[in-house]
């Protein structure tokens, strides 16, 4: 999670710099190396659908990791996402089967697509 942080505080760095006069202080090789970074950050975004950051944080974790699911307002890793499971009360009918948000009173128990006969 430290990468992630350090990765987002220079991130933000070159961003505001744009603003100052940084591009004259900063030796050229290091913007250089900054701007081919993002082309490269861009290319792996388009071919993968991660950041380099998600990438790293993945393997350093053992998870699925995306910006974009954290964008969304999802949990960041996919593993981390609770899978809530829904009450379905499922029955046969003549040649498919019918499911309700309830059970159904008129028929019984033993009668729902995977219980025990």
């Amino acid at each position: 999670m430290r990468t992630r942080q350090v990765l987002i505080v220079v991130g933000f760095t070159l961003m505001v710099s744009a603003c100052s006069k940084f591009y004259t202080m900063a030796p050229r090789n290091v913007l250089k190396a900054a701007g081919n970074l993002s082309i490269v950050n861009t290319g792996v975004v388009m071919a993968t659908d991660k950041t380099i950051a998600d990438h790293l944080i993945s393997y350093e974790t053992g998870k699925d990791c995306l910006t974009s699911r954290a964008e969304q307002g999802r949990t960041y890793c996919v593993e981390d996402e609770a899978n809530p499971v829904a009450d379905v009360y499922c029955y046969p009918t003549l040649g498919d089967v019918t499911c309700y948000e309830t059970p159904n009173p008129g028929r019984l128990a033993n009668e729902q697509v995977g219980s025990p006969r």
